[in-house]
């Protein structure tokens, strides 16, 4: 065991450069070789990675999340959602309700788990994961309807999907206890929304604030340090809040791109910083596994597995023949949305932590599980969507 965080996070760099190149000669995604790395550097392998390092992880997944969602946020401009608005909200809800269904009837009827437990399998299910969805199309310069519609889908898609998470994680809660059981739902149901309501609100007065201090920005590097500075106030109060960093980060992104038509600066400068962020967060996130927990549940999670992919696939199918979408997006959107990481394991970590015991520690050990089966096989199946549309080659 190394225990130098130092020497640690060099490893992890030094190793991730050459990953990197030897994921582009196997024509795979960088991020898949970024959780691979951290697979095999973990303790559960060759222990490159120190204890102190790995406890910090929630640190750089918070940053991480906050940029990945104000990021997102650029997709909401009022432009592109006048061009593709109809099919990206109906795709979206569509591909987010019909895993949750799905997943909940599947574990429920088939693995005879409880039901509210399925239920917030299902939940966990509906998400996507917006950085992998976002690094396979910077790093293969995705442009076209297709990506500006996925990128939409995601955004919206993960709103969908801490919305149903908190409805289900408040009908789980209360389905542990007979007591006082429609007081409870009304409450855990008031307080999801409130969370709601409120990042939404916070999102807002710091996209406020920020339009009226930008005037005093004279260069790219003021302008890199001041965007820096108002998204990790975002994301600290999100979390002094108890807020979704997620909402309070993309409705931040959201309103500065419609505030401003030259605020896309500010979208440009993080590009320029991003890279090492997402490393270390996809790194780590396959650091995390441990190895003992894949014979834990198998048999549940991989019905987890099928049964989010065939939701995700046959939502998104649904949602574009509905809205009459291009035949690329009817055909390949649902590929393209089967990433699944950062946001489904937030969610299976606060289940863990309001349900606890047996069942909260099943929650995470399959959702990990499954994270990592997305995480791996996901960006590939993202990029090989976005060849078919035809927005980058076949080439890539």
């Amino acid at each position: 065991m190394i225990e130098n965080p130092i020497l640690s996070l060099s490893i992890i760099f030094i190793l991730s450069f050459f990953s990197s190149r030897l994921a582009k000669k196997l024509k795979l995604p960088t991020i898949t070789a970024y959780i691979v790395l951290g697979i095999i550097i973990s303790p559960n392998i060759l222990n490159l990675v120190s204890q102190s390092f790995l406890s910090m992880s929630d640190f750089f997944s918070d940053i991480v999340l906050g940029l990945i969602a104000f990021t997102l946020g650029e997709s909401f401009s009022f432009n592109t959602l006048r061009r593709i608005g109809r099919s990206v909200t109906a795709i979206s809800i569509s591909a987010s309700l019909t895993p949750w269904l799905l997943v909940t009837l599947v574990l429920w009827l088939l693995f005879k788990q409880p039901f509210f437990i399925a239920l917030i399998f299902g939940a966990i299910a509906s998400a996507t994961a917006p950085a992998a969805v976002v690094t396979v199309i910077q790093e293969y310069k995705s442009k076209g309807e297709f990506t500006d519609t996925l990128l939409g889908i995601v955004a919206l898609d993960d709103a969908w999907a801490l919305i149903i998470f908190g409805l289900s994680l408040a009908l789980a809660k209360s389905g542990l206890s007979e007591a006082s059981r429609a007081l409870d739902i009304a409450k855990d149901l008031l307080k999801a929304f409130i969370e709601i309501a409120g990042s939404f609100a916070l999102g807002y007065a710091i996209s406020f604030i920020f339009n009226k201090l930008s005037g005093f920005i004279n260069t790219a590097k003021d302008r890199l340090i001041f965007i820096l500075g108002f998204i990790t106030l975002a994301i600290g109060l999100s979390i002094a809040l108890k807020l979704s960093i997620l909402l309070t980060c993309m409705s931040f992104g959201a309103l500065l791109v419609n505030s401003n038509k030259e605020n896309f600066q500010f979208f440009e400068a993080l590009r320029d910083i991003d890279a090492p962020l997402y490393l270390i967060f996809f790194v780590l996130a396959g650091a995390h596994l441990n190895i003992s927990l894949l014979g834990v549940a198998l048999a549940a999670t991989l019905g987890f597995i099928a049964a989010r992919t065939a939701g995700k696939i046959t939502g998104a199918f649904v949602g574009a023949k509905i809205c009459q979408a291009s035949k690329p997006i009817v055909d390949y959107m649902g590929l393209a949305l089967i990433p699944q990481a950062g946001i489904a394991l937030a969610c299976a970590l606060l289940a863990k932590h309001a349900i606890g015991g047996y069942w909260g520690e099943r929650i995470l050990t399959i959702t990990i599980a499954s994270t990592v089966f997305f995480e791996l096989f996901g960006p590939w199946i993202t990029k090989y969507s976005l060849q078919k549309a035809g927005d980058i080659s076949q080439q890539s």
